[in-house]
């Protein structure tokens, strides 16, 4: 079943974090959004769990990736999440690596976007939020819905709502309410392919490296979460794309 949140909304002030249930109900997350200034640098962040958690204090001496393991150490034991609110003013991209452990980034500009695909090109596991965060969960209980932030069970929405995401060892496809045309971006960021139709699919080559996709439509935008694609024998060699256009 569906439920819908969106987490960047939420600010220092709140500790509860709305989310729509299919009946039209609502139930609410534990949130906490913190703005640490470490020895080299400013995190902005949030905190999100089933059920309330002791957070550390921040320490103005210790490095950002130091703070990012104490909150993460905290969080671990009650099944929480981490969300990093500004990873291009944070880190850039090419030093990304130190958010390692951060499981979600707030996407709200280019560079933004930049960052998660530098985080997924190192094998990083990690989801971006933005937009209406719309999830597949197994029950309504706040910690289903943790768990689909957890594992990438999402897309973000701003506008455009897919009638069906299919995804399967071999690729994922697509439906629109309407018709799409979907980027197929890939390791480094690369957009592979451009998709049109109401229906799409993209089969996976096996050097992809991950594969997300941006689709679009007269509605909006809806923003996928990567799958890691396992190298396969016979990959094509070098980036991957060609075959299908580009948007």
């Amino acid at each position: 079943m569906r439920v819908t949140l969106e987490p960047l909304a939420a600010n220092a002030r709140d500790d509860g974090l709305l989310f729509h249930r299919p009946d039209g109900a609502t139930a609410r997350l534990w949130t906490s959004v913190l703005s640490w200034r470490c020895q080299d640098r400013l995190l902005e962040l949030q905190a999100l769990a089933a059920e309330p958690v002791a957070l550390p204090e921040g320490e103005p001496s210790e490095p950002a990736s130091g703070a990012i393991a104490r909150l993460q150490q905290a969080l671990h034991a009650h099944g929480g999440l981490l969300l990093l609110r500004n990873p291009a003013a944070a880190f850039a991209p090419e030093r990304i690596a130190l958010a390692s452990g951060v499981r979600l980034f707030a996407i709200a500009a280019t560079a933004d976007e930049a960052c998660w695909d530098a985080a997924l090109s190192l094998a990083l596991p990690v989801y971006g939020v933005r937009g209406v965060v719309a999830c597949e969960v197994s029950s309504t209980h706040p910690a289903a819905v943790i768990s689909a932030l957890a594992y990438g069970n999402f897309c973000c929405e701003e506008g455009l709502s897919l009638a069906r995401l299919a995804e399967d060892p071999a690729g994922v496809g697509l439906a629109g309410r309407e018709p799409i045309t979907a980027s197929v971006i890939v390791r480094g960021g690369f957009e592979a392919a451009c998709l049109s139709g109401e229906e799409v699919r993209w089969d996976d080559r096996g050097n992809e490296g991950y594969v997300r996709v941006v689709a679009r439509g007269p509605s909006g935008t809806c923003w996928t979460q990567p799958r890691f694609v396992a190298p396969r024998a016979g990959g094509l060699p070098g980036a991957p794309g060609g075959g299908h256009g580009r948007c």
